[in-house]
């Protein structure tokens, strides 16, 4: 049983990511967060190569960013409640460069999700093209066979 486990890859755990293109506008990224009920999007090129991620909780901040200094805002009649509305993905994305491949280790891929705190990892081919994603849920599904 424990031999089994070590030869899980990433694609084991992989599941199909949220993808937001880089012109995509906020509304459009908060309606699919929704949606899809997750808390993390994938943010790609055209191609979808792997750019980086949008979280809610970024959305989140802006939002609360946004409303400290509304009353400022309101007065100076500029970005009043409208501040996040034109923003597209480009802007809001957080980039990082952390990637596994389909056959990294499981062990490597838990290690990245758990140790460096990441709640998910984006899996990728050769040339950074996402194929899926892994996430804490997704890792506890199939360890929960073994």
């Amino acid at each position: 049983m424990k031999e089994d486990i070590k030869k899980l890859v990433a694609k084991d755990a992989m599941i199909k990511p949220v993808f937001v293109y880089l012109n995509d506008d906020s509304n459009s990224i908060i309606k699919k967060l929704k949606k899809e009920d997750v808390n993390v999007c994938i943010a790609v090129k055209k191609d979808k190569t792997f750019v980086g991620e949008i979280r809610d909780e970024d959305l989140i901040k802006i939002f609360l960013h946004q409303a400290k200094f509304e009353p400022v805002a309101k007065m100076l009649n500029v970005g009043y409640r409208r501040t996040i509305m034109y923003k597209t993905a480009k802007q809001l994305i957080r980039k990082h460069k952390l990637w596994v491949y389909l056959n990294t280790p499981i062990n490597k891929v838990i290690e990245l999700v758990y140790k460096k705190g990441f709640t998910y990892i984006p899996v990728v081919d050769k040339k950074k093209k996402v194929l899926g994603v892994v996430t804490p849920s997704s890792l506890l599904d199939l360890l929960e066979e073994y």
